[in-house]
C-alpha cells in the first residue's frame, strides 16, 4: 500500500522553527513538554539529526540509565565546538540525576552548548523545569495535531483520501501521531483497508479484531466510573443527551462531569451539537456489546419507561421498549402501541413490528387485547401484508370483542378485501357496519370511503347513486368521504366518454381529499385524467405532491408508481415507465394487492409492444385480463380492452384484433377510450381501412368529433379526431396539422408515420420520406424500437436507407442521455438515490435503473468509480 505508514513528521514545524533559533544562538536550554504519543521523541530525533548536519555534536543518552553517566561526562567537558545536548524521558530519572541537570544548566550558560530536554507532562521533573523556565528556558508543549495536519497524516497512513467513515475513526486517536500510526497498524493486520479510485474507505465484510482490540485497550484504560458512564449511554445509542443518563443513573450531569470529561479526553467520546456522541460505531457497538444481555435489557427498559414518563417521543421511547418490554409490563406495552399509532402512515413497516410486539407480550386475558389487536390489523393493513392481517382480525373475531374493536377489525377487513379485488365481499362488510346504530362515529367516514370505492368496481350505478347524494348532502371545508364521491363521479364520467366532466369533478376531488387514504385515489385519479387529456407537466406535479407526501401506506405507493408508470409512458419516457410499472407489480404481487396488479400488467404489455418483445406482451396481457375485472378504479377498463385488442393485432393480425370488438368489447370504439388515450383513435381508423371496414372507420371518426363538439377546449381530443378524419378521408393536410399539433411524442410519430404512408401513394418521393423520417426520430428518441423497425421498412420501399441502431453510442461517456448525465451529476455531488429522485421527479427505482444502465456503458460497477471521474468526463 503506498503511503507513509510510520506516519511522517508532521504538523510541528514551528517547534522545529523555535528550536533552531536556539541552535542558531549557539547556546540556551529548551523544554518539550508533552502527553504520551504527542511525538516527543520524534521531534528530538528530527531536531537532533538536523544539528548534526549542520556540523553540531550531537550527545544524547541511550536510555534514563545511561543519563547519569552523560552527565558526569558532560560535566567533565572541557572547551569545545558547538554541541547538542539531547535526553528524553526525564520524567523516568533518578532524583540525583535531576539534581546534577540543576547544577549543570547554569554552570553550562555561557558555554556553546543547547540543551535539549523532554518530558512527559505532569509526571515528574517538575523543579529541574521550573528552576529552567525561571532562568528563562524555552518551553514547548506538545498538543494534539490540529485536524487538518490530521487530515494530511491520515491520507499519508492510508494511501488515499479518507472517506466519511475512515476520518471519524480515526478521530478517536485525538490527533495524537502515536494512537494515529497504531490505529493504522492495527487496520492493517485486519486488512481492513480499501483503496478504490483515489479513495480510502473500511471494509464491511469482516470483523477487525486488532482494531477491536486496540479500542478496547483504550476503553479499559478509563476509570470504573467513566466505563459505567459509558454502558448507559451506548444503551441509549451512538448519540446521546447526558442529562438522560445522569437520569438513568439517578445522577446529576454536574456529578458526572468528571467522567464526562475522562470519556472525551480519551477520543471516546466527542460533542456533536447540543448531545454527545460516540466518535465511531465501532466504539459504540464494543461498548454495547460489553453490556450482558439481561442488564442490556432492563436498561432498554427503564430508558423507555423513562422516556415516556417524561412525555418524549413514543416512536424514540418504543425503540428501546422494542428490546427491553416484558410480558404483562402495562406501561412498556402501551409504549409501543402509541409508538405503532403514531408511525401507522409515514412508516407502517416499523408500526407493524411494534404492534405484533406489543400483541406477542399481551396476556391473553388482558381487557387490551382487542384494542391492541387493532392497532396491529391496522398496521399490516398499512404496511401491505393482507395476508396476516386478514388472518389476525378473524381469529380476533372469533372470541368475544367488544363492539367498538369489533367494528374497526371488520372495516380493516373491507379494505383487504377491496385490496384483493373482492369488491362484493368489501361492499357486504362496509354495509353491514353502517347499518349498526352504535358503529363508533370516527369510524363511519372510513366506511363510507371503502364502500363507495368497492361500489366503483362492483356496482356502478350504486356507485353512482350514492356518490351523488354525498355530494349533495356534504359541503364546505375539506373532506374525505365527499373527495372520495367526486372522485368515483369522475371516473364514471371518464369511462362513459364524458372528459370534461371528468376533468372538473377530479379536480373538485383532489381539493378536497384532506387526510391519509389507503390509496390517494382522489389526487391519483387526477393525474390519470389529466395525463389522458396530455397535460403531462400538471399530471406529474399531482404525482409529486402524492410521493413527497408523508404516507407510506404500501397501497398508495403501488397505486401512485403504476400511476406515475403510464404518465411516463404516455409522455414518451419508456424506460421509466417500464421501471415503475416492474416495481408497482412486484410490490403488488409480494403483498397480495391483487386489486392494483392490472395497472402495472397494462403498461408492461404496451412497452413490449412497443419494443418489440411479443412473448412478453402476450403474457403481461394474458395476466391482466385475470385481473382486470377488479380494476376500473385506477385506469378504465376500455383502456385494457384496447390493450388487449392492440396486442392481439401485434400476435395474431388484424382480424383477430377487430373480431374482439364484436364478440368481447362491443362498446369499446363508443367508449371514453379516446379522451383516456386520444391516440388510439388513429388506432382504430388505421385498422379498420387495413380490414375494408369503412364502417368502422367512420364511427371511430364520429365519435371522436362528437367528444370533440361536447368538450370543447380540451385540445388533446381535437387533434386526435383531426388526426383520425384525416386518415379516414385520406386528407395530407389534416394528417400533417395533426403531426404538428398532437402533444404526445407517440401520437405525433404515429400522425408523422400516417402522413409518410399516404403520401408514399404519390409520384413524390421527396415529402413521404420526410414525413417518415420525422416519424423515424421520433421513435427511436421514444425508444420505440419495434416502430423504428417498421419506419425503416417503409423507407426501404421508398429507395432510402438508414442505419438501424441508434445514433446514440451505446458505451462511453456520449452514450449517456440527458437524465443519464444528470445523475451522474448529482452522484458526483454526494447525493443518494432518494434525493436523485427528488431532484429529477422520479422513484428512486427508476434512479436505480438508470445507474445501472450507467455502469454498463462506463464499464464500471459502482458509485465510487463513477464519483471519481474527473469534472471533465462528465
Amino acid at each position: 500500500m503506498p503511503g507513509n505508514r510510520d506516519a511522517m513528521f508532521r504538523g510541528r514545524a514551528g517547534e522545529r522553527e523555535l528550536v533552531d533559533g536556539v541552535l542558531d544562538a549557539g547556546t540556551g536550554v529548551v523544554l518539550v513538554d508533552g502527553a504520551a504519543g504527542t511525538g516527543k521523541t520524534r521531534l528530538l530525533a528530527e531536531v537532533a539529526a538536523g544539528a548534526a548536519r549542520r556540523g553540531v555534536e550531537v550527545v544524547t543518552a541511550r536510555d534514563e540509565l545511561d543519563q547519569p553517566f552523560l552527565l558526569a561526562r558532560l560535566a567533565e567537558r572541557g572547551p569545545g565546538g558547538p554541541a547538542l545536548v539531547v535526553l528524553d524521558d526525564l520524567h523516568l530519572a533518578e532524583p540525583a540525576t535531576l539534581a546534577a541537570l540543576r547544577e549543570l544548566l547554569p554552570a553550562s550558560a555561557h558555554a556553546k552548548v543547547v540543551w535539549l530536554l523532554a518530558r512527559r507532562g505532569g509526571e515528574g521533573a517538575d523543579r529541574l523545569f521550573a528552576a529552567a523556565v525561571q532562568r528563562g528556558a524555552l518551553r514547548i508543549e506538545l498538543g494534539p495535531l490540529p485536524d487538518d495536519v490530521v487530515a494530511d497524516l491520515v491520507t499519508d497512513l492510508a494511501g488515499a483520501v479518507p472517506d466519511d467513515d475512515l476520518r471519524a475513526l480515526a478521530s478517536t486517536a485525538r490527533g495524537v501521531p502515536a494512537e494515529l500510526a497504531a490505529l493504522f497498524q492495527a487496520l492493517r493486520a485486519d486488512d481492513h483497508l480499501v483503496v478504490a479510485a483515489g479513495q480510502a474507505s473500511l471494509r464491511t465484510d469482516r470483523t477487525p479484531r486488532h482494531t477491536e482490540a486496540l479500542l478496547r485497550g483504550r476503553i479499559s484504560a478509563l476509570s470504573g466510573v467513566a466505563r459505567h458512564l459509558l454502558q448507559v449511554a451506548a444503551v441509549l445509542g451512538p448519540r446521546f443527551d447526558p442529562g438522560d443518563v445522569a437520569e438513568v443513573l439517578a445522577s446529576s450531569t454536574a456529578v458526572l462531569l468528571p467522567a464526562l470529561d475522562e470519556v472525551i479526553a480519551a477520543g471516546v467520546v466527542t460533542s456533536l451539537d447540543d448531545r454527545l456522541a460516540f466518535r465511531h460505531e465501532l466504539l459504540w457497538r464494543l461498548v454495547a456489546d460489553a453490556v450482558p444481555p439481561p442488564v442490556r435489557c432492563a436498561l432498554h427498559r427503564e430508558v423507555g419507561e423513562m422516556l415516556l414518563r417524561r412525555g418524549d417521543s413514543a416512536v424514540v421511547a418504543a425503540e428501546h421498549l422494542l428490546h427491553g418490554a416484558q410480558r404483562g409490563a402495562a406501561r412498556s406495552i402501551d409504549g409501543l402501541v402509541a409508538a405503532a399509532k403514531a408511525l401507522l402512515w409515514t412508516a407502517p413497516d416499523a408500526a407493524a413490528e411494534l404492534a405484533g410486539r406489543a400483541l406477542e407480550l399481551t396476556d391473553q386475558a388482558s381487557p387490551s387485547l382487542a384494542d391492541r389487536t387493532v392497532v396491529a390489523v391496522r398496521a399490516l393493513v398499512a404496511a401491505g401484508d393482507l395476508t396476516a392481517a386478514q388472518a389476525c382480525a378473524r381469529d380476533a373475531l372469533t372470541r368475544q370483542v367488544a363492539p367498538a374493536p369489533a367494528a374497526e377489525l371488520r372495516h380493516c377487513l373491507a379494505a383487504t378485501t377491496l385490496l384483493r379485488g373482492q369488491h362484493a365481499e368489501s361492499v357486504e362488510i362496509s354495509e353491514s357496519l353502517l347499518g349498526e346504530p352504535d358503529l363508533p362515529p370516527e369510524l363511519v367516514p372510513w366506511v363510507e370511503i371503502i364502500r363507495m370505492t368497492a361500489l366503483l368496481g362492483h356496482d356502478r350505478d350504486r356507485a353512482q347513486e350514492l356518490a351523488e347524494d354525498v355530494v349533495r348532502t356534504r359541503t364546505g371545508s375539506p373532506d374525505d368521504v365527499r373527495a372520495t364521491a367526486l372522485a368515483v363521479l369522475a371516473a364514471i364520467a371518464r369511462d362513459t366518454g364524458q372528459p370534461g366532466a371528468a376533468l372538473e369533478l377530479a379536480r373538485a376531488a383532489a381539493r378536497s381529499a384532506a387526510s391519509h387514504d389507503l390509496s390517494a385515489y382522489p389526487p391519483l385519479l387526477l393525474a390519470t385524467v389529466l395525463s389522458g387529456l396530455r397535460e403531462f407537466a400538471d399530471a406529474d406535479s399531482v404525482v409529486r405532491r402524492v410521493r413527497g407526501g408523508a404516507s407510506a401506506v404500501v397501497a398508495r405507493r403501488i397505486t401512485t408508481t403504476a400511476v406515475q408508470a403510464r404518465i411516463s409512458l404516455q409522455a414518451g419516457r419508456i424506460e421509466e415507465a417500464a421501471a415503475e410499472a416492474r416495481s408497482a407489480v412486484a410490490v403488488a404481487e409480494e403483498t397480495g394487492h391483487t386489486a392494483l396488479l392490472a395497472p402495472g400488467l397494462a403498461v408492461l404489455a404496451m412497452v413490449a409492444v412497443h419494443t418489440g418483445d411479443l412473448p412478453a406482451a402476450l403474457g403481461h396481457v394474458e395476466r391482466c385480463r385475470e385481473h382486470v375485472p377488479v380494476d376500473g378504479l385506477v385506469f378504465s377498463r376500455a383502456y385494457y380492452q384496447w390493450i388487449d385488442v392492440l396486442v392481439s393485432y401485434v400476435g395474431h393480425g388484424t382480424g383477430k384484433a377487430l373480431a374482439l370488438l364484436g364478440d368481447e368489447y362491443p362498446g369499446l370504439v363508443s367508449s371514453g377510450l379516446f379522451a383516456e388515450e386520444p391516440r388510439a383513435a388513429g388506432w382504430f381508423v388505421r385498422r379498420a381501412l387495413e380490414a375494408g371496414d369503412e364502417r368502422l372507420a367512420e364511427a371511430v371518426v364520429a365519435h371522436a368529433e362528437r367528444l370533440t363538439a361536447e368538450n370543447p377546449g380540451l385540445r388533446a381530443l381535437a387533434t386526435a379526431a383531426l388526426h383520425a378524419r384525416g386518415l379516414a378521408r385520406g386528407d395530407a393536410s389534416s394528417l400533417e396539422l395533426a403531426a404538428r399539433q398532437h402533444q404526445d411524442p407517440w401520437a405525433r410519430a404515429n400522425a408523422a408515420e400516417d402522413l409518410g404512408a399516404l403520401l408514399a401513394a404519390g409520384p413524390d418521393r421527396a415529402a413521404p420520406v420526410r414525413a417518415l423520417e420525422t416519424a423515424l426520430e421520433l421513435y427511436r428518441e421514444i425508444g420505440a424500437s419495434r416502430d423504428s423497425a417498421r419506419v425503416l421498412g417503409r423507407l426501404r420501399k421508398l429507395g432510402r436507407r438508414r442505419r438501424a441502431e441508434p445514433a446514440r453510442p451505446e458505451s462511453g461517456w456520449a452514450g449517456l442521455d440527458d437524465t443519464e448525465r444528470a445523475i451522474v451529476n448529482l452522484v458526483a455531488k454526494g447525493q443518494t438515490n432518494r434525493q436523485i429522485s427528488a431532484q429529477l421527479f422520479m422513484s428512486p427505482h427508476t434512479v436505480n435503473f438508470h445507474l445501472r444502465k450507467i455502469f454498463r456503458k462506463l464499464g464500471i460497477s459502482s458509485r465510487v468509480e463513477l464519483a471519481a471521474r474527473p469534472p471533465g468526463d462528465r
